[in-house]
Formats: structure tokens, sequence, C-alpha cells
């Protein structure tokens, strides 16, 4: 299993391209910018891969920016926690009001919810239900590679932010401290923002959660 990382738009959101022999998917595709749009689809492109289907964490509009632009090349389906389909209904007024005047809304979303599972090739991906960031917040975790993808739950030595609509921080500290402590001191964290980290660092050192 191969993950690429991409650092989009100006929130500086990491967008992820996780990939096995010939199959991808995309966990947050934040692409914006033209060359962002160009840049990530070289790389789907050049690889030869074929895009298999799109996973939102959350639906903050720093992590959905690219998803028309996507959709209009590989026609994938995208998979959104189901409730946040109401937050997600708003995104061009939320775009606007961040002066995101390039978003390009796409409509055909799949709602999920934590019982989903999916697969990319021979790799099981468990979902995670974490909120307190947003209000139905997902993780994706590969159990036998130990990689979880977090979202904007807990980052390297810092924490997601709790005052946007939905979010709330006891609810967020429950879900890091009783659902990402538990899924292994080794599970190698890919956040939303910033480096990747680990659970064991994490639980040990981050001065939100000791």
């Amino acid at each position: 299993m191969l993950v690429k990382t991409f650092t989009f738009n100006d929130f500086q959101e990491n967008t992820y391209v996780v990939s096995s022999n010939k199959k991808c998917i995309v966990i947050d595709p934040g692409n914006y910018y033209e060359h962002e749009n160009h840049e990530l689809k070289e790389y789907i492109d050049g690889k030869g891969f074929n895009l298999e289907y799109i996973l939102l964490t959350h639906c903050h509009i720093d992590h959905i920016l690219g998803l028309k632009y996507l959709n209009d090349y590989y026609d994938t389906k995208v998979y959104i926690p189901s409730k946040e389909m109401e937050m997600y209904k708003k995104s061009e007024e939320i775009a606007l009001a961040y002066g995101l005047s390039y978003y390009d809304h796409f409509n055909n979303v799949h709602c999920m919810t934590s019982d989903f599972s999916f697969t990319l090739g021979e790799y099981k991906i468990k979902v995670i239900e974490i909120p307190g960031h947003s209000p139905d917040h997902f993780g994706f975790l590969f159990e036998d590679s130990k990689v979880c993808f977090s979202g904007d739950v807990i980052f390297k030595n810092s924490i997601g932010r709790t005052d946007l609509p939905g979010g709330n921080h006891e609810t967020l500290i429950k879900s890091i401290k009783g659902e990402l402590f538990n899924i292994g001191k080794d599970v190698i964290i890919y956040p939303g923002h910033g480096p990747k980290t680990n659970m064991a660092d994490e639980i040990k050192s981050n001065p939100f959660l000791v």
C-alpha cells in the first residue's frame, strides 16, 4: 500500500491518494486551484491508477473543494458521513463566505455510517466514528497496515478546533481517548493538516491530551 500526500488550498489541507497495485482511492480532495487539479490528476493518470471511490472524513469546505473536478474526470462514487449531509448541502454558501468563488458543488454523494466497511485491493478499511471537530466526523483505519486517516480530529502535538458549527470540545476529547487511543500505539496517523504522526507519541506527549 502506498500513501501519497498533497497539501492543497489556502487552508493547507492534506489530500491523500492511497493505492494498491493499480487501484486507488482519494481521501478528502482539497484541490482547488487549477495547478492543484492538474497535479492530482497527473499523479493518478501517470501511475495508471483506477480511482475506485472517494472518502470524506468530514464535510468542512477545505476537505471537499476538489470533488466536482475529480468526478468530472473519473465518474466515481463519493461517500460522506450521513449526519453531515445538511452541512454539505450548504457548501456553496459556505464557500462564498470564505471567498472561494471557484468552488463548484457536486451533488451526487452517498451517505455512509460507521458500520460501513471498504476495501482497496486486499486491504480492508474500517470506518471509525470520531465526532467533535464536526458533527459526524469519521476516521479510516487500514488495520493490517496500521495506518489511520484521522481528518481534523488529531494532529501532531495538537487536536482539532471545536469552535466551528457542530464542534464540541468534550465530544472531541472523548472521541480521541475512547476511539483513537484504542486502535493501537503503533498506528501511523495521517491527519487533515500538518505532518504525519503516530499514536504512541500522541498518547505520551500531546499537550492537549496528557
